[in-house]
């Protein structure tokens, strides 16, 4: 029998172990193959020759640029524009409709601007359909300041917005040239970005009303997902929404929250 697949796991464990030890990261069984996807171009960038030397590499004392790195390729979310079902259903169900007007809407994880818009459109769409404006701030944050750059100039290609509907295209984008299509100024004012890494402190974002955020915490240890979970509490205001599609909240009472099991969806509600 072949010894390729013992010398993965051999080599896959310490790397699991450092991404915890030194990130409180902690890696689901079935995310195991995209990180390991995601952290392979760091090998060549650090001049690193395997996943562990990169495990080792973590587990240095000056290591803090490499540490920042990692978490950005794990936790960088895919470049769609689709929110997932649940998530959409939700919205546009219950919580558009129970936003005050001024609401200010964290999405985290926002790629290179994709899920920002995304939410931006399907707000727009709801305003549109039941003729109510709201006056409601998006945002937006991701790590990679090249991601961010790319986000705010809102221009995508053909390819890139491949994925949309006919109608979002009429209705917010205007073709700038023969390959590349801008967001419309309407969609792309209500947006604003900031890198923001969710291991630090982001009390200066402000309150918020709602929360939107994909599965970015599956990535981290208990420990590490509580502070962040408690962070978020004290940025929303009193009922404020933490709206996530992944069962990412073992124990939202102590983290701030309650669960809500609405004929809609699941959603956390701050606790006042």
């Amino acid at each position: 029998m072949s010894s390729t697949n013992p010398q993965k796991i051999d080599e896959f464990e310490p790397l699991l172990l450092a991404l915890q030890n030194a990130l409180g990261v902690v890696v689901p069984d079935g995310k195991r193959m995209q990180l390991t996807l995601s952290l392979t171009p760091l090998l060549a960038r650090y001049q690193l020759n395997s996943l562990t030397d990169l495990a080792d590499r973590l587990s240095e004392k000056n290591s803090d640029e490499l540490k920042s790195s990692v978490l950005e390729a794990i936790t960088r979310c895919d470049t769609t524009w689709s929110l997932t079902d649940e998530i959409r259903t939700v919205l546009h169900k219950y919580i558009l409709a129970q936003l005050k007007n001024d609401a200010r809407i964290w999405v985290i994880g926002c790629g290179q601007g994709q899920l920002a818009y995304t939410v931006a459109m399907e707000i727009a769409n709801h305003e549109r359909i039941s003729a109510e404006a709201k006056n409601i701030r998006i945002i937006a944050s991701d790590i990679p300041p090249t991601d961010i750059a790319i986000a705010e100039a809102a221009v995508y290609s053909d390819s890139e917005i491949s994925g949309l509907s006919d109608e979002y295209r009429r209705l917010y984008f205007t073709q700038k040239d023969t390959e590349n299509w801008q967001i419309k100024d309407k969609i792309r004012q209500q947006v604003s970005f900031e890198p923001v890494e969710l291991t630090t402190d982001f009390q200066s974002l402000c309150h918020m009303d709602l929360i939107i955020c994909p599965d970015v915490l599956v990535y981290f240890s208990n420990g590490v997902k509580a502070g962040v979970l408690s962070q978020f509490s004290s940025l929303l205001k009193p009922g404020g929404i933490l709206l996530t599609g992944y069962s990412q909240i073992h124990a939202p009472t102590a983290a701030g929250f309650e669960r809500v099991d609405h004929p809609s969806g699941i959603f956390y509600r701050q606790k006042s």
